[in-house]
């Protein structure tokens, strides 16, 4: 069985642009991934601009290749964190949010951990 997880990225005026992620969304999953190979603004933006996917893999090429490349699937816009967990309605477990210099994981609507070691000087 899947375990659902939202991708999104945080702007400046704290507006939301989120993706589908169906595979592996725990925290030992697509938070490690995210924090091992998308550890930062230029490669969480990058990894959005996929749209949805199937799993989150090791490089964006690879993940690129499980993209499911539909204008449904394409990145959404939230207006703030709110909206996003109201809104995106895809079943998901896990919330997943490259916030300033970090990720940030959600679950329930409630921050899990705020991952230091995720942190770019």
């Amino acid at each position: 069985m899947a375990t659902r997880s939202t991708i999104g990225i945080k702007s400046e005026d704290g507006t939301i642009k989120a993706i589908y992620c169906h595979w592996d969304g725990y925290p030992a999953g697509v938070g490690a991934g995210l924090r091992q190979n998308y550890n930062s603004k230029e490669q969480a933006e990058a990894l959005i601009n996929l749209g949805g996917f199937s799993s989150l893999m090791e490089t964006l090429e690879e993940t690129k290749a499980g993209a499911y490349g539909t204008e449904s699937d394409s990145a959404r816009t939230f207006t703030g964190e709110a909206d996003w967990f109201e809104n995106f309605n895809a079943g998901e477990e896990y919330y997943y949010l490259w916030d300033e210099n970090r990720w940030v994981i959600f679950s329930d609507e409630e921050e899990l951990c705020l991952n230091t070691e995720s942190e770019v000087a």
